[in-house]
């Protein structure tokens, strides 16, 4: 499957929920869930961030359900997404390690999952960063890309009028972080 998400910081978590009450968003769950991001050489640029097109992995805990995800890096478009179940995280680590992947840092979140039609809306509270909204959509060709991307642009102005497209993903935002505190 290809995903295609738009992202924006949430300006007003309240004004944000009334609007996803208003489009008749539905409710899923709330997670608390805990990625360990790595990298691969190979896919990093001077920054530590992976290059457009590259690929990073992340081991995702959400209660006792641990998964291995690889992720194709496109900002401003679809990336194919890999995803498999681990018995544990120490056996997905050891797994990475072998592919040459570093664990780079570890982003804690909690996530309100809605459905809205076709659309999955996660809203964000990721710590050290913020609060974001997430709007995706699954595809499965290419050629599918910039209209599901429109579509999602679309539902985001619905619910919050004033967004501002976050294109980086929760890992650039990190590093970010990581290399000013470093600098």
């Amino acid at each position: 499957m290809i995903e295609v998400e738009v992202k924006s910081r949430i300006k007003n978590i309240e004004l944000l929920k009334v609007s996803l009450n208003k489009i008749g968003a539905v409710y899923i769950n709330t997670q608390k869930q805990t990625d360990k991001i790595f990298g691969n050489p190979i896919f990093l640029d001077e920054n530590t961030k992976v290059i457009e097109g590259g690929y990073s992995a992340r081991i995702r805990q959400v209660d006792n359900d641990i998964e291995l995800t690889f992720k194709e890096i496109i900002r401003k478009g679809g990336g194919l997404e890999i995803e498999s179940r681990l018995n544990s995280i120490e056996s997905g680590t050891k797994f990475l390690s072998r592919l040459n992947f570093k664990e780079a840092f570890t982003l804690s979140k909690t996530r309100e999952n809605y459905k809205h039609r076709d659309f999955s809306i996660a809203v964000d509270r990721v710590d050290l960063l913020g609060d974001f909204i997430e709007i995706e959509k699954l595809i499965v060709s290419d050629s599918e890309i910039r209209k599901a991307r429109e579509e999602c642009i679309s539902l985001m102005q619905k619910i919050m009028p004033d967004f501002e497209i976050v294109d980086a993903k929760y890992g650039d935002l990190m590093q970010d972080m990581i290399n000013k505190t470093n600098a």
